[in-house]
């Protein structure tokens, strides 16, 4: 990639001014405040774009330091470069209400999306960070940042699986990441979802619990309600017994009754009648006396009077008899009377007594229906309970079957498997990784031995970094580390490695952009270093405030 142009149309102190690059080296000098810098942080914004900062970082963010001095409404830029033989055209608009991007080749016109990767695609996958940790050097930033090391490591990764820098690493190993919390994520949930399935059939088996202790319950109550009934037609038949006991006192009691009767009518007869028979028999013994004393008197010579009492005797005894034959009539009447009032009595009595019998035995048969139809409803109500429990018994082992039989499922399975494979691709994608990042960087440690021997004159003949243990230099007798060493050998040896780090990870040859970079170097380090630039034959583009003749 060939910068040719820059047209800032507005940037900060910088507002339609046109410069033309061409490839090779080239110096822009100019004193402090020419604005360097500016013409440096504009070509990285046209490349990388400029973002927005938020909150208190907004007031020091890059969009804000070179926001135009006039006019910050007008904020845009036009870049023209070649890449891969074809000229292209990169327009900007940085402003923030009306922020546009557009890549046009302007060999046959054709449009290009940035937001699409296009440019991304020109720059060989070049991310503005990386970009600052190894071609572009700002005022007093050597030193490369974690970007560099982390970029190697994705390099090696990439390269062990594809032969080029298309992968990124720990983006790589971030996807697996979340990709590994969605798979345990989703894991938790199936498993979830499998004890809430567990926990309902759990509960359904204790509701079907209570129900069984509930039926077992009403159970026991209706057997004893018929236990009851068993109790009470038991009782019922002894009681039976003891009214046919009870019948014949009845009968006996009637028996006594009766004679009661019978003697009350006979002394009642017997009054009536023995008054008449004492009557008739004292009238018949007075007309019998009457006549004999009739027939004595007439005897002794007085017949007239004889005569007289004669006949008040025979009246008397035929009133006797008259009184004597009523007795015996009245007795016999009343005799008569009194059998009947027996008789009477007696079938008054068995008919009371066979209405009140008829009314005991409909009661009794009426209750014996009523204990028929609750021992019947009983019986119904016991088999229906019955029927119900065992029911609710087999409902219940099923659901505890199913309780003990419930396991991982197929998906629960599935999903457990793709846990273990993502760790597992995790785990190999960063072993590769350490590998072939250890690799890299040996390899990436040669050439920035290289250069470093190159720039300082064979001085130091290697040059090592170690992520835990930073930079070292070898001078051919020890190990030295770079902190023991002056400020100008530790800009030469980030130069070094942000240079070997280029090589290795750019894809698209991009401009070497140094601001400010041999500031702590000697003259003689400086005329290597730029020595060694010439011959990269690629564009390099140095901004100092020395003379450029100098």
């Amino acid at each position: 990639m060939i910068i040719r142009e820059l047209y800032i149309k507005n940037f900060g102190k910088f507002s339609e001014q046109h410069f033309y690059l061409h490839d090779g080296l080239q110096v822009i000098s100019g004193e402090n405040e020419f604005g360097k810098s500016t013409i440096h942080a504009f070509i990285r914004a046209m490349l990388f774009g400029l973002e927005r900062g938020r909150g208190r970082a907004a007031v020091k963010d890059d969009f804000t330091r070179y926001e135009p001095w006039d006019n910050p409404g007008y904020y845009a830029g036009v870049m023209r470069f070649s890449c891969g033989e074809r000229n292209f055209r990169l327009e900007r608009n940085f402003a923030r209400a009306n922020r546009q991007v557009s890549l046009v080749c302007e060999d046959d016109g054709e449009e290009l999306s940035v937001e699409h990767g296009d440019l991304n695609m020109l720059l060989g996958g070049m991310t503005g960070e990386l970009f600052d940790s190894t071609v572009s050097v700002g005022q007093l930033k050597s030193r490369p940042g974690e970007e560099l090391a982390e970029a190697l490591e994705n390099y090696a990764a990439d390269y062990l699986e594809t032969g080029g820098v298309q992968i990124d690493l720990n983006r790589a190993v971030q996807i697996l990441k979340e990709k590994k919390k969605a798979a345990a994520r989703a894991l938790r949930e199936e498993k979830d979802r499998q004890e809430d399935g567990r926990r309902e059939l759990r509960q359904e088996c204790a509701y079907l619990e209570r129900d069984m202790e509930d039926l077992q319950r009403e159970y026991e109550e209706k057997q004893g309600q018929m236990e009851q009934i068993s109790r009470a037609e038991n009782d019922r038949e002894n009681a039976g017994w003891d009214n046919a006991d009870g019948d014949c006192s009845g009968a006996e009691k009637f028996s006594a009754d009766e004679s009661e009767v019978k003697k009350a009518v006979q002394e009642a007869e017997n009054m009536s009648s023995k008054s008449l028979l004492l009557a008739g028999a004292a009238g018949i013994l007075i007309g019998i006396l009457g006549l004999v004393w009739s027939g004595i008197t007439a005897g002794l010579g007085a017949s007239g009077s004889s005569l007289s009492f004669a006949v008040i005797a025979g009246l008397i005894g035929v009133t006797g008899v008259i009184l004597l034959g009523c007795g015996i009539a009245s007795k016999l009447r009343t005799k008569n009377r009194s059998i009947r009032a027996i008789h009477e009595e007696k079938v008054r009595k068995e008919t009371k007594d066979r209405e009140e019998a008829d009314k005991e035995k409909t009661a009794g048969e009426k209750k014996v229906n009523e204990v028929r139809q609750e021992r019947k409803r009983l019986e119904w109500e016991l088999t229906r309970i019955q029927r119900q429990w065992k029911e609710k018994e087999i409902r219940r082992g099923n659901l505890q079957e199913q309780i003990d039989e419930f396991g991982p499922g197929e998906v629960q399975k599935a999903l457990e498997k793709q846990c273990r494979a993502l760790d597992l691709a995790e785990e190999h994608l960063i072993r590769a990784g350490q590998e072939m990042s250890s690799r890299t960087v040996d390899l990436v440690n040669r050439k920035a031995s290289e250069i470093f021997a190159e720039i300082t004159d064979g001085k130091y003949a290697g040059l090592f970094y170690d992520r835990g243990k930073g930079f070292r230099v070898w001078d051919g007798m020890r190990q030295i580390p770079a902190e023991r060493l002056s400020r100008g050998t530790l800009e030469q040896i980030w130069f070094a490695f942000r240079m070997a780090g280029a090589q290795a990870l750019q894809e698209e040859p991009m401009p070497i952009i140094l601001d400010e970079t041999f500031a702590f170097y000697d003259d003689k380090r400086t005329q290597s270093a730029l020595k060694w630039l010439r011959g990269q034959k690629k564009q390099v583009i140095i901004f100092t405030c020395h003379d450029a003749r100098g």
